[in-house]
């Protein structure tokens, strides 16, 4: 999910009534925090993170994944009550070589490689007992695959992340990957989907429906949008229907819409989702 000019103006009006009705509640308890912004790793691969966190080490972490375009408002927000909570929270900003650009088959595996690095390298800064992982769209994709890859993790909770990942590519509205498409029907002569969606599963080895039962030792979490073209609603049933996850939140939007509700009618639940996962750890 990116916010557009096609978005913006819907968007805004909702924030408005967000922020009038519901801005400042919950900054007058809980617990107080900073927000620090911090590289990880090395000069070859860097990562950069938003933390935010208490005067001492807390007991239970969450990493939140943006979305396409980046850390935004509502990545904040759920880092700012993650943070009340008495969660130690990273917001995964960038990291080398994210947003590298190219026609070629084998982009995906290296975007997604360099993504599960990222998040190797921010695990290793955690010592707490209790880590969970906050996804939306991209980042929920990278979220689905960190569920079967990383072990350090506890919970996983995905917003509009879907599976097989070749598919969302090939399926998906998003202009960049309809110009994608065309670039590579042009470049290897794909006649349709299907040739295409084969020819990126031989060059992926980052599917979450292939990368062995590691999420089953995870609590894991979804939301779906029922009607939603960027990241296929087919994807996420799948996912669904694979993982059989404890908790699924469902609504009748597009993928856009889909985000924006969960966080303003659902923030709490998903917050709640890991709150009740962390006190099982106690």
């Amino acid at each position: 999910m990116k916010i557009n000019s096609k978005n913006i103006l819907s968007f805004t009006t909702i924030l408005i009534f967000y922020i009038s009705t519901w801005s400042g509640c919950s900054s007058l308890s809980g617990r107080s925090f900073t927000t620090t912004e911090i590289s990880y790793g090395s000069s070859d691969f860097e990562v950069k993170v938003a933390k935010y966190s208490g005067t001492n080490p807390s007991l239970k972490s969450i990493l939140i994944l943006p979305p396409t375009g980046g850390e935004n408002f509502i990545d904040r927000s759920y880092a700012r009550e993650f943070s009340r909570k008495g969660f130690d929270v990273y917001i995964l900003q960038s990291w080398t070589g994210m947003d590298e650009r190219s026609s070629d088959l084998e982009i995906h595996q290296r975007l997604y490689g360099r993504g599960q690095k990222a998040i190797e390298v921010v695990l290793n800064q955690i010592n707490s007992p209790y880590i969970g992982l906050l996804g939306t769209s991209v980042g929920a994709l990278h979220g689905a695959v960190a569920a079967s890859k990383q072990a350090k993790l506890n919970s996983v909770f995905i917003i509009t992340g879907g599976a097989p990942v070749a598919d969302v590519i090939v399926l998906s509205d998003q202009q960049a990957m309809q110009d994608l498409k065309k670039k590579r029907s042009e470049r290897y002569g794909f006649k349709n989907a299907e040739e295409n969606i084969l020819a990126i599963d031989k060059n992926f080895s980052f599917e979450p429906m292939q990368l062995g039962d590691g999420y089953k030792s995870k609590d894991l979490g979804m939301v779906i949008a029922e009607n939603d073209e960027t990241v296929p609603t087919v994807t996420q049933e799948n996912l669904k229907n694979y993982w059989k996850p404890k908790k699924v939140i469902s609504y009748a939007n597009g993928h856009f819409w889909g985000i924006v509700r969960t966080w303003l009618l659902d923030e709490n639940e998903v917050i709640t989702f890991f709150e009740q996962k962390a006190n099982s750890k106690k």
